[in-house]
This record gives C-alpha cells, sequence and structure tokens, in this order.
C-alpha cells in the first residue's frame, strides 16, 4: 500500500479532495425522496433520519439511460455512460443469443474512484446489497 498524500486524488480527469474526516456514502437508488421524509416522520428510520439531519445529503440526477447499473456507475467512476461504458442493465450477446447483465469489470471503460482512493494509499470499503 502507498503512503497516504495530503493531495487531491486525480481520476478519470478530475481531482478530488480527500475528506477532513472519513466519509461514508450511501445511495438509495430509486428511491423518491418524499418516501424518507414520510417514514422519518413516522419514526420508521431514526438512524437515517439521524444520518440526514447531521451529516451531508445531496440529490443526485439521474444520468440517461435511467437504469441502476449505469447510475450507480456514474457515481462511481464520476463520469457518463459515453465514458465509463456500462450503457444499461442487460446487454444482448448475439453469439449466445442471451442477454448478459452488465455489472462485470470487462465492460467498465473507466476506473473508479474508490479504486483511484485505493492506490493512492486510503482505506476504501464498498458494501452492497444485490449483484447489480
Amino acid at each position: 500500500m502507498n503512503e497516504m498524500s495530503p493531495t487531491p486524488v486525480a481520476v478519470n480527469g478530475r481531482a478530488y479532495p480527500l475528506p477532513r474526516v472519513p466519509a461514508v456514502v450511501i445511495c438509495l437508488d430509486g428511491c423518491e425522496p418524499a418516501y424518507l421524509s414520510e417514514a422519518e416522520g413516522a419514526g420508521l428510520m431514526p438512524n437515517l433520519a439521524r444520518i440526514r439531519r447531521e451529516g451531508t445529503e445531496r440529490l443526485a440526477h439521474s444520468v440517461i439511460p435511467s437504469f441502476t447499473n449505469p447510475n450507480n456507475l456514474s457515481i462511481a467512476t464520476g463520469r457518463p455512460p459515453a465514458v465509463h461504458g456500462i450503457c444499461g442493465n442487460y446487454l444482448y450477446d448475439p453469439e449466445t443469443g442471451e442477454e448478459v447483465m452488465m455489472n462485470d469489470v470487462r465492460f467498465l471503460r473507466a476506473p473508479t474512484i474508490f479504486a483511484a482512493f485505493h492506490d493512492a494509499g486510503h482505506k476504501v470499503a464498498v458494501v452492497t446489497a444485490k449483484d447489480k
């Protein structure tokens, strides 16, 4: 592992400054913000309510096409589908006649921000709840 550098981490033509404190990013894919507000108001999500209240919250706009995989990889790379190469959830493989889920690294044409931070010597963890 490399020594930690206080300089920003550059990846895909952008420089990302180091967070002053450890950062946690939670992505709620396809979630209408009103659902969260209603659930919090009913007392159903006290921990998420505290995180939203005490942390930083951002509403992201969808990339086109607005599928899970292109959006997740746009978050992970900081670039649009035309750059990172994930243009949908599935692609048609004419050789096999089957749909193939686009969640394999062989389809990715740009490095992730996570990998760039790791390569710069920083600790990175990614947790997902499903295959996509």
